[in-house]
């Protein structure tokens, strides 16, 4: 008797093969085309999200307290580990290396102050300056030290 069910139902799908061929393909496409709106949905929400994360990493990092305490401890770290490098017993040779990065270092820093002073003076305007007396006798003239030469 089992054997009577199976060769109808072996009879039945040889016959409707291309019914059930479709309504299985149906079912993949239904399972795909919900899958990949699942993921789109995902991928959405995970752009959103990273989209409110970046924007408040840049609110912390562009706040002047932070930059202020960020350079400040920076400089301080330097400061550190310069007074390191001297209390530290070092041959000659790697005493000449660190001399020759202080003094570089110095020349950078040097640099930066003189272009930051060039760039706030050039950004001044003559016509936004005022006199100091009451009197016109002409604008006083602003003699910005060149730190490049000292040493």
């Amino acid at each position: 008797m089992a054997d009577d069910h199976s060769e109808e139902f072996k009879k039945f799908i040889l016959e409707n093969r291309e019914i059930i061929e479709s309504i299985l393909d149906e079912a993949k496409r239904s399972t795909k085309k919900a899958s990949e709106e699942i993921i789109g949905g995902k991928v959405e929400e995970a752009k959103d999200k990273t989209k409110e994360f970046n924007d408040a990493v840049f609110r912390i990092i562009s706040d002047d307290d932070v930059q202020r305490h960020f350079i400040s401890g920076c400089l301080e770290f330097l400061h550190f580990f310069e007074s390191v490098i001297e209390a530290a017993p070092l041959p000659p040779e790697v005493r000449d290396v660190v001399d020759k990065f202080e003094e570089t270092k110095e020349k950078a820093v040097r640099n930066v102050v003189v272009t930051g002073a060039k760039d706030r003076m050039e950004k001044v305007s003559v016509d936004d300056s005022k006199p100091k007396s009451g009197k016109k006798k002409g604008y006083e003239n602003i003699k910005v030290n060149d730190l490049s030469k000292k040493k």
